[in-house]
């Protein structure tokens, strides 16, 4: 089940239906005591009256603003990410054009593809693997739809793709040069294309000491065992062929293909490798434009509780 949802690219839920629910009563609850409260100065800070009470005992109370207030400080910081991030992903997808039938189309595509026989079943098996409404699925499928058409990557990986990638061999040896910046990648690729040497540039700029005392050699490798991005640059690059910067979260790596293991298995043999790694390739890409889009808002956070997220 879990293989087909990540098939699509349906990323994991993040926000309980609790926390669903309580930010719903939070916002009914702001809109309703606007005109109603009186200024706290004016009563006793033992006097409740002013307030809305929703719990009530014997001896004690509990009122919609100490409620309100201890849901902003344990949960606040991840329901006001959600909330921003389900905004600038409804933005974009008005933006993109993406429609009705797009939507239906890929929950349907889902529906299908885990052998749900109706929609009360479908939607028994979603709540399994906690989408808790038609709603809450629907966000999964847009952010997925959104993601896709900013990447290039429509739709599922296909038979076509992974005999291309079983062409590409079991194991390939790279080396690779790792400097701070984008520029300064560039600036190295130059220098690689007027014919310095590749070791040399690697002493001169590489900021990996690992690799740096060995010419950036990387060793031989198989899928799954590297950073996917340089996993795939490796793997789809001919022998002796040089990479563009491709960016991880040490900095940006110039990566050389230097050899090449083919597979002594048959390709339905290894298939399920195969669609496991480019899968987890598209993923892990849908995942860093994501975090780019975030980074790339012009947002400003007003109250001071939270102006330290998003930054």
């Amino acid at each position: 089940m879990e293989t087909v949802l990540e098939k699509i690219g349906v990323e994991k839920l993040r926000k309980s239906t609790i926390i669903l629910m309580l930010f719903s009563l939070i916002l009914l609850s702001a809109c309703s005591n606007n005109s109603n409260v009186k200024d706290q100065s004016e009563t006793n800070e033992f006097d409740h009256s002013y307030e809305r009470i929703i719990v009530e005992a014997d001896t004690w109370i509990i009122t919609e603003d100490e409620f309100i207030e201890i849901l902003k400080t344990e949960h606040g910081e991840q329901i006001l990410q959600d909330i921003v991030h389900d905004k600038m992903i409804h933005a974009e997808a008005e933006k993109i054009g993406i429609t009705e039938e797009e939507i239906q189309e890929e929950i349907q595509f889902l529906m299908t593809n885990i052998g749900a026989a109706n929609e009360d079943v479908f939607y028994e098996m979603m709540e399994d693997q906690g989408i808790s409404s038609d709603e809450d699925l629907r966000m999964r499928v847009i952010n997925h739809l959104v993601i896709q058409h900013r990447i290039g990557l429509i739709g599922e990986v296909t038979e076509k793709e992974l005999l291309k990638e079983y062409d590409r061999g079991e194991e390939v040896e790279a080396r690779h040069i790792l400097v701070e910046d984008e520029d300064t990648a560039f600036k190295v690729i130059t220098l690689l294309e007027e014919g310095n040497n590749f070791e040399d540039l690697v002493d001169t700029y590489s900021r990996d000491p690992g690799t740096r005392e060995v010419g950036g050699y990387l060793g031989s490798f198989r899928r799954g065992t590297m950073a996917p991005l340089l996993e795939e640059a490796a793997f789809t690059l001919e022998i002796g062929e040089r990479s563009e910067p491709v960016q991880s979260q040490f900095g940006y790596h110039i990566v050389e293909t230097t050899g090449r293991t083919l597979f002594e298995d048959e390709f339905e043999d290894v298939q399920e490798l195969l669609f496991s790694t480019l899968n987890d390739r598209k993923l892990f890409k849908m995942n860093a434009e994501e975090i780019n889009m975030l980074e790339s808002l012009d947002i400003s956070i007003l109250d001071q509780d939270f102006e330290h997220l998003f930054k």
